[in-house]
């Protein structure tokens, strides 16, 4: 027989983002006044939770460098940038304002760790917030049903998408260039080289710490789709080398 599941990963599961929450980091940052050239120091630091709990943040790779400018942080989802912003440039309380504009339905904590996406996000709401990035920081509410007619083909209802601005159109348009870099010449190239992708394109590429949850979410200037590839039990790994480029992307492609 068929297995039905009646459990909607789109709208209902609660998956930790890793890097594809970064934009809005990055948002944070431009809109407190700095730009893609601000550089920071591509170095680990150490944080102490509490007394017993260190935390040493490390890029994907474990590569460290000198000065680095946002855009490059982004294009290359480094670690260690998104950590710094949020240490030297802004605090974890901005970031989490952001979100709450952008409607995301679970809380997002506003903790050290939000640099790297910690906090749970049901996959819908965080394309949604990118569909806000690709339409000049105008979130629209989703929607499935356009309208209803009846057997003649007259219409019942129609329904019109609510709509409200989330961000200033300028650091939105700022921040999309930086995501057109990772689709570019960064973390998502592969859709360009690989895949033969030569429309106008942004995106971002997505990997949890521990390797459980893949994505990529992009966009033209028309669609925007979100992928999001991993396990319902969060204690099984997709694989050692299952980023979002790879696992991911080529869905999306």
């Amino acid at each position: 027989g068929i297995y039905l599941d009646h459990f909607n990963r789109a709208m209902q599961a609660k998956r930790q983002p890793g890097s594809v929450f970064k934009p809005f980091i990055y948002l944070s940052a431009l809109e407190n006044g700095h730009t893609p050239c601000t550089q920071l120091i591509n170095q680990p630091l150490v944080f102490f939770i509490d007394d017993t709990t260190r935390w040493n943040p490390q890029n994907h790779d474990g590569s460290t460098g000198l000065l680095t400018d946002l855009r490059s942080g982004l294009k290359k989802s480094l670690n260690l940038i998104s950590v710094r912003i949020v240490q030297e440039l802004i605090k974890p309380k901005d970031v989490q304002r952001t979100a709450m504009r952008f409607d995301f339905n679970t809380p997002i904590r506003a903790v050290d760790a939000i640099a790297l996406g910690v906090s749970e996000v049901y996959p819908i709401d965080i394309t949604l917030a990118y569909s806000a990035i690709s339409f000049n920081g105008i979130l629209h509410e989703p929607y499935i049903i356009n309208s209803i007619k009846d057997r003649n083909g007259n219409s019942i209802i129609n329904y019109n998408p609510k709509s409200k601005e989330v961000a200033d159109e300028r650091n939105i348009f700022i921040l999309r260039d930086m995501m057109k870099s990772v689709v570019d010449n960064g973390t998502g190239g592969s859709l360009r080289w690989k895949y033969k992708f030569y429309s106008p394109a942004a995106g971002k590429t997505g990997t949890t710490n521990n390797k459980t949850d893949a994505w990529f979410i992009g966009f033209t200037p028309e669609l925007v789709i979100g992928v999001w590839v991993g396990m319902d039990d969060p204690k099984m790994k997709l694989g050692e080398k299952q980023y979002g480029s790879r696992a991911a992307l080529p869905i999306f492609a």
